[in-house]
């Protein structure tokens, strides 16, 4: 459902919902060193069954979330 835009695009008119791709995340934060053997492990283990490909692995590969910001003109707006 789209998020009301009622004063959020700082008096342009009109201002409506739009959806846009999600950008990733990249907060900078780097994992801790020291990583446990038996996480180390679990980890080797885990990539190498996720190299796998699966069935349906590749219907789904162009897949982008999806979220809401508010337009007026060329203008984007958080609602």
């Amino acid at each position: 459902m789209p998020p009301s835009c009622y004063n959020k695009c700082n008096q342009c008119h009109p201002c409506r919902a739009i959806q846009v791709p999600s950008l990733p995340s990249n907060n900078g934060v780097k994992p801790r060193g020291g990583v446990a053997r038996t996480q180390a492990r679990s980890m080797h283990h885990t990539t190498r069954e996720s190299s796998i490909p699966h069935a349906g692995a590749s219907r789904y590969s162009n897949y982008k979330p999806l979220g809401w910001k508010c337009r007026c003109g060329g203008h984007f707006y958080n609602p």
